[in-house]
């Protein structure tokens, strides 16, 4: 299948230098033609910051 997304190690980091946090922390996947994908987890753990 071809692939149509490709993300490797992005990270995500909001806040200034006395106050980081961390949303996204080196994600890495792959998406082939055709597939779906669920993106799952807790409240808080960074889904919607993945998606932009």
């Amino acid at each position: 299948m071809k692939k149509i997304l490709k993300v490797e190690q992005i990270q995500k980091y909001y806040g200034n230098k006395d106050n980081i946090t961390k949303a996204i922390d080196g994600i890495s996947f792959e998406v082939e033609e055709g597939e779906f994908i669920g993106i799952m987890g807790a409240s808080g753990s960074g889904k919607t910051t993945l998606l932009f």
